[in-house]
């Protein structure tokens, strides 16, 4: 199946603020019972991180599974969470409730208001599929450059199967407009673990390597 390179409406500003979060809560249902969340979380507790930058952060659900985690763990982690988007960030600010273990910033994920290598890891959850190959690869050598450890890719996997998974479970499980334009689009967007990879040493990466992980999710590390 060819990538497609339409726009989401998750891409602009909303109209309607209850509308984006409505729309958030769905990726966050998706996140956490397919597949988005459990293969980041277990990737940065291995690696012992003490810090990390997750960019395009959306609603912040990942980064605030991963944080919970940690903590049960008894690991001491710090979180910045950041995202281009004024609305995005204030539904994440919201979500957080005054969590003190994260931090949020608006900022550009082609060029990270940060210095060289200054967090362990760098993740991007369920937002590569966004960026067509050009500014893709701004934003993977943005990740590298930024990252000490690793940076982390995690995204969905373009397959037939993967958008016609998309198209049944948004028509099932919701009616919120962007859910159900954006979903399928999201799944034929994606990059295969090939093309992603392919990207990431366009990028600078040394040794990138995907794994597959269920429900037509990946995950990508510098090894």
């Amino acid at each position: 199946m060819k990538r497609a390179t339409g726009r989401e409406l998750m891409d602009d500003p909303a109209e309607s603020m209850a509308e984006l979060e409505e729309n958030l809560r769905d990726i966050e249902r998706a996140n956490r019972w397919l597949g988005g969340i459990a293969p980041v979380r277990s990737a940065i507790l291995s690696l012992g991180a003490g810090s990390v930058l997750d960019v395009g952060c959306g609603s912040a659900d990942v980064p605030a599974a991963v944080l919970s985690s940690a903590r049960k763990n008894g690991t001491s982690l710090h979180v910045t969470c950041l995202d281009s988007s004024p609305q995005m960030l204030a539904v994440a600010r919201k979500r957080a409730n005054g969590e003190t273990g994260m931090h949020f910033v608006e900022g550009d994920g082609m060029a990270l208001p940060f210095p060289d290598r200054s967090f362990d890891v760098v993740t991007c959850n369920l937002a590569l599929h966004h960026f067509d190959p050009a500014p893709a690869i701004r934003l993977l050598s943005e990740m590298r450059r930024v990252a000490f450890m690793t940076p982390i890719i995690n995204d969905l996997r373009r397959a037939f199967l993967s958008y016609a998974g998309a198209v049944v479970l948004s028509r099932l499980f919701t009616r919120n407009r962007f859910t159900r334009h954006d979903a399928p689009l999201s799944s034929r967007r994606a990059y295969t673990p090939k093309e992603a990879c392919d990207l990431a040493r366009a990028a600078g990466w040394r040794n990138p390597k995907a794994f597959r992980k269920p429900f037509y999710r990946m995950l990508i590390l510098d090894a």
